[in-house]
């Protein structure tokens, strides 16, 4: 396995579990998922509410550790379909590789865009259209993401029969 693949794993895994740990005190009845609930609050008066709840301050704090986090995955994803699109000999599964690795870009620019929009609605300059850039940016940033994920597990299954198949 790719060097730079371990390392982006690691620093993927390793600030999910710092953002887990810091954002433990984000969680109220009115924020289950913590940050997450504030990144898919459907309007301001919503997220205004969880502000209000939880305190500005820590989640400013978490939304910044994100942007951390926004390098870490968005790496791995990014190696790892580059990984996965070098191994490949057709042209129609390097596409398809191609693709996957431009997902991975957007959905770290989704994040970036979910970010700005959030500390733009920490920082008090919040509207209904902050917080619904949010949310739509978090809802495709997610989808996307799962797509993503999905693609490198299986095609990296399939790799690794392939690759048993011929040794």
């Amino acid at each position: 396995m790719n060097k730079k693949i371990v390392i982006a794993a690691i620093a993927t895994v390793v600030m999910f579990f710092v953002m887990r740990w810091q954002g433990t005190d984000l969680q109220s009845e009115q924020t289950p998922l913590g940050i997450v609930s504030f990144e898919l609050a459907n309007n301001f008066e919503t997220a205004k509410h969880m502000m209000d709840t939880v305190g500005i301050k820590p989640m400013q704090f978490n939304t910044g550790l994100d942007f951390v986090f926004i390098i870490a995955y968005t790496s791995f994803f990014l190696l790892c379909c580059k990984a996965l699109m070098n191994n490949y000999r057709s042209s129609g599964l390097k596409t398809i590789g191609l693709i996957f690795l431009e997902l991975s870009v957007l959905v770290g620019v989704l994040d970036l865009v979910e970010n700005i929009a959030m500390l733009i609605t920490l920082g008090g300059y919040g509207s209904n259209l902050s917080v619904t850039i949010s949310h739509w940016a978090a809802i495709t940033k997610f989808s996307l993401a799962a797509f993503v994920a999905v693609y490198i597990t299986i095609a990296s299954i399939l790799m690794y029969f392939i690759s048993k198949k011929k040794a």
